[in-house]
């Protein structure tokens, strides 16, 4: 990405924001606020106090940063960037350090960078600085970090946006794993896992196995006024929930997904708020809500209440365990009625498309979202979760042409051409998808790295095989860099064992036999 796009995509973000003193009137625009963040730094600690908080797309934010320390610190909030916000804004501290004598003069600030969102400047020692702003519209992780040269490594946090924005902050997770009948002491337990939860939402992911776990959440929940909050708490199995320490739900045993409801009156302000959970066998489910005054059924984790009575979809997230491949098979968004999708642990997923044997689409990061499909009637079909989503087109991916530029057959909504004769797995679930056209047997492979996925297609013929199979990697204008062709800003494709036919807007390949057999290697990969 060159650097005028980079700017471009920043401008794109479409953000308004006024910087005032503390104690100055909200600016014009401002005088209704959606959510108010307070962060401040901890004395001789080189930290905020916030960690991580969420706002939705668009809504309009009231930052309130307080100095009480003895050194001047920032807070610049950060675009995703290429790393969709891993890096955690280390771009930009990089680019300050560059600035090398000047870097003084601007206040170890790069104005001009083009990941620079906002900042409420340097505040210096017993300083409080009052940021108003409009949240991007497009959902993602905006890392913030303080730029002072040294301060990096310690000052930084994630503002989330998202739709699921909700009033938790610092939310962190203790994971866990023990074979129990109920909840345990966690305390004299040493956890195998610790993290943030930027997104502040209850979340058990994170596990490393399908049974026999557990999860210590942590993080603080801002009510908006005085009053009774109604907390409800889902699982399967056990699990409790505390507010400022006191036992406010114990939903505790083994026992199939059920709810409890329990009531709180608590002060307007931040409050401690923790959940413990464990799962013994079987399948396993977290919910956490909330509602209080003006506001009703809130959801604070990704899981589902799991009534059916209730139409609130905020997420199943499938994730693929450690090491190994999800299958999922339903509806997906432009991948047909008979889709397959696949998720591997490391971060690549594609779906396979059974009504014409092609992969419909790849895509990096979150796998998918199995709300619509498991709850209720479960009509509609699917997105993917994740991201950098390259798609392919409709219809068969292999034909048989009476001239490299025949035309390709036009898409039907499943093929007579080709038959599915459905997958098999090795032992980490990752599966080989097997179909035929006539004597031609396909054997289907995908070898999934960190931000890449091999695809091997093994094609075997009696005799010699025929001379005039074709497959279809992709279509449309297609930039070449070496040997590769970028589908998109993000994903780049590769195709080894033939050379393309010189067909405009199509790329094609003939497949060459040999002995009864062929082979194509396909490469995906994603630009980091």
């Amino acid at each position: 990405m060159t650097r005028n796009n980079t700017l471009l995509t920043a401008i794109a973000y479409s953000i308004s924001s006024l910087l005032v003193a503390a104690d100055q009137a909200p600016p014009k625009g401002f005088e209704k606020i959606d959510q108010e963040i307070k962060i401040t730094t901890l004395r001789a600690q080189m930290k905020y106090d916030v960690h991580s908080f969420s706002v939705k797309p668009g809504s309009k934010v009231k930052l309130t940063f307080v100095n009480p320390d003895d050194l001047p610190h920032n807070l610049i909030i950060c675009t995703p960037g290429k790393s969709k916000g891993k890096d955690k804004g280390k771009e930009l501290v990089d680019a300050v350090l560059a600035l090398g004598e000047k870097g003084v003069e601007l206040n170890w600030e790069p104005k001009e960078h083009p990941r620079l969102l906002q900042s409420v400047g340097m505040a210096q020692p017993q300083e409080t600085k009052v940021l108003y702003f409009t949240a991007p519209k497009s959902e993602g992780n905006y890392p913030y970090v303080c730029t002072f040269p040294g301060h990096f490594q310690l000052m930084n946090g994630m503002m989330v946006v998202s739709k699921l924005a909700n009033p938790i902050t610092n939310l962190t997770y203790e994971y866990y794993e023990g074979d129990w009948n109920k909840l345990p002491d966690f305390c004299p337990l040493e956890p195998k896992e610790k993290g943030f939860l930027p997104k502040g939402l209850f979340d058990i992911s994170p596990r490393k196995r399908g049974d026999k776990f557990g999860f210590v959440f942590k993080g603080n929940i801002d009510c908006p006024e005085d009053g009774d909050y109604v907390f409800d708490l889902g699982s399967d199995d056990g699990s409790r929930l505390l507010v400022d320490g006191k036992v406010i739900i114990d939903h505790d045993n083994i026992h199939a997904h059920s709810n409890k409801s329990g009531k709180a009156k608590l002060t307007e302000g931040k409050h401690d708020i923790e959940v413990l959970y464990f799962e013994q066998g079987g399948q396993e489910s977290l919910y956490v809500g909330w509602s209080g005054p003006g506001f009703k059924n809130q959801p604070l984790s990704l899981g589902s209440p799991g009534s059916s009575n209730n139409s609130s979809k905020t997420g199943i997230p499938l994730v693929p365990p450690a090491g190994e491949a999800s299958i999922y098979r339903n509806f997906i968004a432009d991948a047909g009625p008979r889709a397959i999708g696949v998720g591997y642990s490391e971060g690549v997923n594609f779906a396979f498309d059974a009504n014409n044997m092609r992969v419909a689409m790849v895509w990096q990061g979150d796998f998918m979202d199995g709300a619509r499909h498991w709850q209720g009637r479960g009509q509609g079909y699917q997105p993917p979760s994740g991201e950098d989503v390259a798609k392919f087109p409709d219809g068969i991916a292999f034909t048989v042409l009476e001239t490299p530029e025949s035309p390709w057959p036009q898409a039907e909504y499943r093929t007579s051409e080709l038959k599915f004769k459905g997958y098999k797995l090795d032992k980490k679930q990752h599966p080989t998808f097997l179909y035929e056209r006539g004597d031609l047997k396909f054997e289907d492979t995908a070898k999934p790295y960190t931000g890449k996925l091999e695809r091997t297609i093994h094609i075997k013929a009696p005799g010699n095989g025929p001379d005039n199979l074709y497959f279809r990697a992709a279509s449309g204008a297609l930039p070449k860099n070496g040997e590769s062709y970028s589908l998109s800003e993000y994903v780049t494709l590769q195709v080894n064992g033939a050379e393309p036919s010189k067909v405009p807007n199509e790329l094609r390949f003939p497949v060459t036999f040999k002995n009864g057999e062929a082979s194509l290697h396909i490469t995906y990969q994603w630009v980091q």
